[in-house]
């Protein structure tokens, strides 16, 4: 049986098999930024469909800037050699940057105790001692956060974040410490 003749050969797909860390160097971002916003960046592939950088992340004390994608992005990275990580951000979601504190349950509880105080003055001794126990479990609850808190935290130490955008590749960078927010499109630097 005969083939029919084309005009053009079909394309073999090649597969990439990229190593981040022996990709040639690309720059950094947050060298204008003050405090220790410095990450190391590599471009590993960008093509009409996706654009995927490499970040060295993981120093101690090191945060970049808050920003957002147009597309949306997907981050893969390792806490540490069994603890892989998937984040996915949705179009528009401001991430990055320095966390900002989320109100506790501990912090909930303090508010509602503010209104139990006034109960106290009252001097039923009930509502004083349900008071106290609210006060000594606050007082748990945010010791065993904390607790949890380091025990979850990563080991420090570089690693590599792998940060994948979709087109048009647009990116918001809309952080506290920038006078003014800006838009870039493509791989972004500061």
């Amino acid at each position: 049986m005969e083939r029919e003749a084309t005009t053009e050969a079909p394309a073999d797909p090649v597969a990439l098999h990229i190593n981040p860390y022996t990709v040639a160097e690309q720059g950094w971002r947050g060298l204008t930024i003050p405090g220790n916003r410095k990450r190391k960046w590599y471009t590993v592939l960008h093509n009409d469909k996706v654009l995927v950088t490499a970040l060295l992340t993981g120093i101690p004390g090191e945060y970049g800037l808050r920003h957002s994608h147009e597309s949306g992005e997907l981050s893969v990275h390792f806490d540490d050699a069994l603890h892989p990580s998937v984040t996915w951000n949705p179009p528009g979601f401001l991430h990055g940057g320095i966390p900002q504190p989320q109100k506790s349950l501990a912090d909930g509880i303090s508010a509602g105790l503010k209104e139990r105080e006034a109960l106290l003055q009252s001097g039923n001794q009930d509502v004083a001692q349900l008071v106290e126990i609210i006060l000594q479990l606050q007082e748990q609850m945010q010791q065993l956060q904390e607790q949890l808190r380091e025990a979850l935290r990563p080991a420090p130490g570089p690693r590599v974040l792998i940060d994948i955008i979709f087109p048009p590749f647009r990116t918001t960078v809309d952080d506290p410490v920038l006078p003014e927010k800006k838009v870039v499109t493509g791989q972004w630097y500061d």
